[in-house]
């Protein structure tokens, strides 16, 4: 019996990018030697899931401190070494903490028939400020420093879990990336709902939704 969502934050409910993320990329090709901004955004993802894979459990680091050190290598990698990463770094925070909401996202969490909880790859005094810039009233936030694993690793997925006590099959889970928001939770057994914005091919046995209002559907059904 499904009795409580969880959802991913950045990409799902707000942005993944917003005009402060956007002013580090123009930055970064303005100073460097970059062919072009998509060839900078595609290095820094590269870099950072790399980290997001490999700095968890003992080894955990907060999202403030990867990516100081992603933008750093961004700037070797593109001859930009005439910025600084901090400055840089402090532009990604304004737009971690204040970032644009998705104009499907307010209904949508507005009219849920269950609680939902935010499940995020990120730090938790990013989450407190977008929460309370947006004025939304989650019934939980479980991020990444918490659990101190983050997606797509599962183990994000068993602390949330453990900590409100419930099981797979009573939980949803929606969010924008296929490895970390639907392969990952489904495998534990919570059902998922890929939201496929991007009208990428759809895996045979994946549920997705091209946006919010077509996930409400999917989840009105689900019991």
């Amino acid at each position: 019996m499904r009795k409580v969502l969880f959802m991913d934050f950045y990409g799902t409910v707000v942005y993944e990018n917003g005009p402060q993320s956007e002013e580090v990329i123009r930055r970064i090709f303005r100073a460097g030697n970059a062919e072009s901004p998509e060839e900078i955004v595609s290095y820094w993802w590269k870099e950072y899931g790399g980290f997001l894979e490999n700095c968890v459990g003992e080894r955990y680091r907060r999202q403030y401190d990867l990516a100081l050190e992603c933008l750093q290598r961004c700037l070797e990698k593109f001859g930009a070494l005439s910025l600084d990463a901090a400055e840089l770094r402090d532009l990604m925070v304004r737009h971690w903490c204040c970032p644009p909401m998705y104009e499907d996202a307010r209904t949508f969490l507005e009219n849920l028939d269950c609680p939902v909880y935010f499940v995020t790859n990120s730090d938790d005094a990013f989450m407190r400020e977008a929460v309370k810039n947006l004025q939304l009233s989650p019934a939980g936030i479980i991020t990444s420093e918490e659990a101190r694993y983050g997606k797509p690793h599962r183990e994000l997925f068993e602390y949330a879990l453990k900590k409100l006590n419930l099981a797979p099959e009573e939980v949803v889970h929606i969010g924008d990336s296929l490895k970390g928001d639907a392969l990952c939770p489904t495998s534990l057994g919570i059902r998922a709902i890929w939201l496929n914005r991007g009208g990428r091919a759809v895996p045979e046995g994946v549920t997705a939704a091209p946006g919010l209002k077509k996930a409400a559907e999917l989840l009105a059904v689900i019991e």
